[in-house]
């Protein structure tokens, strides 16, 4: 998996991004941080199907914010993978990354009395033990 931060950044944020407006400010936080952390910041798209092209087409929204994520000064990625969080958590822990952000409709996801079934976040279990710090935005 290719490094998607500068050899010199003090600390990575990976914003992750769904085809929805409310994402933006998801990456303005994203931005926010770096910019307190004196670090970077990188929107991630994790695409479930093998067509890509049509993912873009279809939800113009994504293209809207990836141009907005460079235009702040960030990076965009498009993974590709079947299962999101394991896709996610094998990019962060691959690139280093300290911080994962993530919308709040996850938050019901990563808590432990949530009324789902042994609601153990994916994500949260694949990248415990690696210092990475999840942070949800409302």
């Amino acid at each position: 998996m290719l490094n998607h931060y500068s050899p010199n950044a003090e600390y990575k944020i990976m914003v992750c991004i769904t085809p929805q407006e409310s994402c933006r400010r998801l990456i303005e936080e994203g931005y926010n941080r770096a910019l307190k952390k004196n670090g970077e910041f990188c929107s991630v798209y994790v695409n479930k199907s093998d067509y890509i092209s049509s993912d873009l087409t279809q939800h113009k929204i994504l293209q809207e914010l990836f141009d907005y994520a460079q235009k702040l000064g960030g990076r965009v990625t498009i993974l590709k993978g079947k299962k999101v969080f394991k896709t996610l958590a094998e990019f962060a822990k691959a690139n280093g990354v300290n911080e994962i952000i993530v919308g709040g409709s996850m938050k019901s996801a990563f808590n432990p009395r949530s009324n789902r079934k042994k609601a153990i976040n994916p994500l949260k279990k694949q990248i415990e033990n690696h210092n990475i710090f999840i942070n949800i935005v409302e």
